[in-house]
């Protein structure tokens, strides 16, 4: 058994697109955020930050219990993919976007700003794609920039890095901000 991980900062289309490329693989998808709350992963609630802290090694036992009830292969989706165990993992698919376009889609959503702008934020420094490639590796590690993207049309670029030898490249947000003189805009004090 193998997963498929689709993963990225809140807002860059980790759930709709996981939905959809698992219609048309005919798998399974399991959302890391439905099971830290059905296996009792949610420490706390962080009322000021509008967030819920997971128990990092629950969530951890709740991954590996399920994956060892699953004999096809399955698509995990979440901000938390970095806890999958690597064994399991075929490939790490990390969703981006330009952070001008997560502040606008997060502000749409009804994000505070002080939320907006952490996950803003963690886009600009690349936390989740740092992470994926620290838990597997860089040859596992593929970006997408959805940007400009639909939901389909990112699960058409993860069909096709699925082939063998497929490459992505990085993508390096602080560096291009840091040049268009805007990074300043993006971080926290």
């Amino acid at each position: 058994m193998t997963a498929i991980l689709v993963g990225g900062t809140p807002g860059t289309g980790k759930s709709e697109v996981a939905a959809i490329l698992a219609e048309r693989l005919k798998i399974k998808v399991i959302s890391l955020g439905d099971l830290s709350k059905k296996a009792g992963c949610i420490a706390e609630e962080d009322t000021e930050r509008d967030t819920e802290i997971i128990d990092e090694d629950c969530l951890v036992d709740a991954i590996i219990d399920t994956l060892e009830g699953e004999s096809d292969r399955v698509i995990i989706e979440g901000h938390y993919i970095d806890l999958v165990p690597y064994s399991s993992v075929e490939r790490a698919f990390v969703l981006r976007t330009h952070p001008a376009t997560l502040k606008e889609r997060l502000t749409s959503r009804g994000y505070s700003k002080e939320k907006v702008a952490e996950n803003v934020e963690a886009e600009v420094i690349g936390v989740c794609q740092m992470d994926a490639i620290e838990s597997f590796g860089e040859p596992k590690v593929f970006e997408i920039d959805t940007t400009d993207l639909t939901p389909t049309e990112t699960a058409d670029k993860i069909v096709e890095l699925m082939k063998p030898r497929a490459r992505s490249p990085r993508y390096d947000w602080m560096e291009l901000l840091e040049n268009e003189g805007r990074l300043d805009k993006f971080l926290s004090d």
